[in-house]
């Protein structure tokens, strides 16, 4: 892993093929994309491509990267200005729940399903040192502080990122919250956001004394 860098290619014309494709994996995986739909996209030729990507893998993976880079500085910078628990946590999950070109768990079950080893490793190491990194080091300074208790920063950090992704699913513009709508469903008009999520999660649904 330490010849394989985590921080994505920064050259302008392969940051743009690189925006080109990520909204094409997100939206499709991995297995529906091609070349060619990449190249029309982007706008660029296929020598052009081949010049920065040696194939669809490697630019699905610097594709990740990319994603994964932008959220992690994203986090950092969201809680820099915080000073409790809970402002930490509301900023960490503005972010996580903000509108953004897919879902990590698609890009994640892409991963294991069509990417090799070495690459798979890589954008784990990644997906840790963007996502889990920061958000763990929030539950390590909660627990600290005494805000947090009961269950160690890891399962925590775990927890959190699971209710993030679940609210995801059910945001604004979401495939379930339109499904939910037309069917006249429960959540029409249902506000799951980041209030909401940091309350769950530090107060539960349990009924209190």
């Amino acid at each position: 892993m330490q010849d394989q860098p985590l921080q994505p290619i920064s050259a302008p014309t392969a940051v743009k093929i690189i925006e080109a494709a990520t909204h094409l994996f997100m939206q499709r995986g991995y297995k529906a994309v091609s070349i060619t739909d990449i190249i029309k996209a982007a706008e660029v030729t296929k020598p052009t491509l081949y010049y920065y990507f040696a194939d669809k893998e490697e630019l699905f993976v610097q594709m990740g990267l990319s994603v994964l880079a932008m959220m992690g500085a994203q986090l950092r910078d969201a809680v820099a200005g915080a000073s409790t628990t809970a402002q930490r946590l509301a900023a960490l999950a503005q972010v996580l729940l903000s509108e953004r070109d897919g879902d990590m768990r698609l890009m994640r079950h892409e991963m294991f399903e069509h990417v090799g080893p070495a690459q798979r490793e890589r954008l784990a190491h990644a997906f840790y040192n963007s996502l889990f990194a920061p958000i763990h080091q929030v539950m390590v300074q909660g627990l600290a502080d005494g805000d947090l208790a009961r269950y160690p920063a890891e399962i925590l950090t775990a927890m959190f990122l699971g209710m993030s992704e679940s609210f995801h699913e059910f945001a604004a513009q979401s495939h379930m919250t339109a499904w939910s709508g037309e069917a006249g469903g429960p959540f029409t008009g249902t506000a799951l956001g980041a209030s909401t999520m940091v309350d769950l999660f530090l107060h539960g649904v349990a009924s209190h004394p």
